[in-house]
């Protein structure tokens, strides 16, 4: 990504930052629950996007937006 943290890319990796010392799955996990149940559908597309378009993400943030992605 060209220097720019979005919004949604900001509050993911606050959020990663505060499961830090817990076990990777639980907090993947964790974090996308709090993801699906708080932030509009829009703010989860904006997500996956900033991904997709490389954005650099923790290796927690990662997971959670692989947790995230629609099956197909």
């Amino acid at each position: 990504m060209s220097g720019t943290t979005t919004p949604e890319l900001r509050m993911v990796h606050e959020i990663a930052r505060q499961f830090a010392d817990r076990p990777a799955t639980e907090s993947v996990e964790t974090i996308a629950a709090h993801l699906r149940k708080f932030w509009a559908p829009a703010m989860i597309t904006n997500l996956i996007e900033d991904a997709d378009r490389g954005a650099d993400l923790d290796p927690l943030v990662a997971g959670v937006v692989a947790e995230l992605r629609p099956a197909g």
